[in-house]
């Protein structure tokens, strides 16, 4: 069987209240990942994306942040907390483990990593710190050796190829060193960029800023990405960029990314 996993930056779910509907009919995603809902639990709209067949588990916050995964299998062990104690009000994460007969239990974390900007500031040592609690998190679930997937909006630019050019980002959160070191710190537990795995030709950008015609210029970023362990890696099949998303009639400035599975 195939399982498709993906996920969006949506920028305000009520303002793409069109546009994810329409995108879900058109791929059909067993599971997506939304960043950047902007909206209370008691205030989305469910209605409309469970008579579309998925289970909502959500994790939301007044006019910023928020994260939610849409899911057609019934997820369990559900936790919203990055890290055991936290006290911190921003909507940022959600774990979740997908159990399917004959497969292995799969491990997911729909993350919306912060922004950090500007550099310096208290909001790029917040950025930081969560990196680092993500670290402590993502170490704790490859020792299960369980499929483990990391995905979302990671905020962060990690080569100079993933950018238009990379000589306008030097000073911003995205591309600072400390923050490339923070991801590379991450990735060395034995975690793999899906899109690194699909062997692209080219790079695939997953967002593009409204201002300065970004877009029709294709000055664009990578930020969204999806981690695999490498039992995840056993039953990867394809990775999809859904660049076209970006030109749709009130589109986000981030485009959804997918993976997809072939499970037993």
């Amino acid at each position: 069987m195939k399982l498709k996993i993906s996920s969006w930056n949506v920028n305000g779910i009520r303002a793409r209240i069109e546009e994810i509907p329409k995108w879900l009919k058109e791929y059909d995603p067993d599971i997506l990942c939304l960043n950047e809902t902007k909206c209370l639990n008691e205030d989305f709209p469910s209605n409309i994306f469970e008579e579309l067949g998925y289970n909502l588990y959500l994790n939301g916050q007044k006019s910023f942040n928020g994260v939610a995964i849409f899911s057609k299998y019934e997820l369990t062990d559900i936790d919203f907390h990055l890290y055991p104690g936290s006290d911190d009000e921003q909507a940022r994460f959600i774990e979740a483990k997908l159990n399917i007969p004959d497969n292995p239990t799969i491990i997911i974390n729909c993350i919306y990593l912060p922004n950090g900007n500007p550099y310096p500031s208290e909001k790029f040592d917040y950025k930081l710190e969560w990196m680092e609690q993500l670290f402590n998190r993502a170490k704790q679930n490859m020792s299960t050796e369980l499929p483990y997937i990391i995905l979302g909006d990671f905020n962060v630019i990690p080569t100079e190829s993933d950018v238009y050019d990379h000589t306008n980002w030097l000073d911003d959160a995205l591309f600072r060193i400390e923050t490339k070191k923070k991801y590379r710190q991450l990735i060395n537990l034995g975690l793999y960029d899906a899109f690194l795995l699909e062997k692209k030709t080219m790079v695939e950008y997953t967002h593009w800023d409204y201002q300065g015609g970004a877009w029709d210029k294709n000055h664009g970023v990578r930020i969204d990405h999806i981690l695999l362990s490498p039992a995840a890696c056993y039953t990867f099949n394809n990775m999809r960029t859904h660049t076209n998303v970006r030109g749709s009639e009130k589109p986000s400035d981030h485009v959804p990314v997918s993976a997809e599975f072939i499970l037993a």
